[in-house]
């Protein structure tokens, strides 16, 4: 039994790959997105309450369809935790926050085995138990390590961070950026005033560049299906076009609105 890279397949098929944040803590849902043809998720446990029982579920839900199940954990220096997210079965995580290259080497330290880090060998659901053929040495190509650009600290070290030795990807917070920068943000918005602001277009640009320069995959929040888009033409190959709670909210009083114009009561 071989494991498999989806993120990296689909990349290499189609140029980029697309994804949604899942905060619900939902099988379901992680289900439902695999079935529609996500090529990934991430599961949200920096501002959400999923626990590790149901990340299993999720990862299950998500596999089924050949959808990558990854995961945003809440501390950034919180490395047994990453391994941990490994271990039962996470294709990759995402640490927030990341300012500096230390901070980078240690996302790297604790989801990469020797040479490039520290990762604890382990015989859980990550390798398998077992049947995943030679598991410590494709681990490391397999399993992602995502660092969020989403402080200005971050910003001005993202040259050093992109050379971290093992760091599959940078992922752009636009959200967080904005507000440290003091741009007015709005979490729930899709409107482009927020990253069409000079500041936050330099950011971006500069962020691209660094991951173009240290072959690392560049990837970017977007909120509407326009601007993610736009993204993956502007050369971002990790891309989320949405939340799953913040999409159910927005469009079920679309149409909840709707009805009740047609309705005319």
């Amino acid at each position: 039994m071989k494991m498999r890279n989806f993120v990296k397949e689909k990349i290499a098929a189609n140029g980029y790959a697309l994804g949604a944040f899942v905060a619900s803590g939902s099988p379901t849902n992680c289900e439902l997105l695999g079935l529609n043809g996500l090529d990934f998720i991430i599961i949200d446990c920096e501002h959400a309450e999923t626990n590790t029982e149901t990340i299993v579920q999720m990862c299950r839900a998500a596999e089924m369809y050949g959808t990558a199940p990854l995961v945003r954990v809440y501390d950034p220096d919180d490395g047994p935790m990453m391994s941990r997210m490994l271990d039962v079965g996470l294709h990759g995580v995402m640490a927030p926050l990341i300012g500096t290259p230390e901070q980078a080497q240690n996302l790297v330290n604790f989801t990469k085995y020797a040479p490039l880090g520290k990762r604890g060998a382990n015989g859980g659901r990550g390798p398998r138990w077992g049947l995943y053929e030679d598991y410590i040495h494709v681990a490391n190509d397999n399993c992602l390590a995502i660092a969020q650009c989403e402080s200005i600290e971050g910003l001005e070290n993202v040259e050093k961070i992109a050379a971290t030795p093992g760091l599959d990807a940078i992922f752009i917070g636009t959200g967080d950026l904005s507000l440290e920068m003091g741009i007015a943000f709005k979490a729930d918005s899709s409107a482009s005033h927020t990253v069409d602001a000079p500041q936050i277009v330099a950011a971006i640009d500069r962020v691209l560049a660094a991951c173009r320069k240290n072959h690392v995959i560049p990837g970017i929040v977007t909120a509407s299906a326009e601007d993610a888009a736009r993204r993956i033409r502007q050369g971002f190959q990790f891309v989320t076009c949405m939340n799953d709670l913040g999409f159910f909210r927005s469009r079920s009083a679309q149409h909840i609105n709707t009805v009740r114009e047609l309705a005319g009561k």
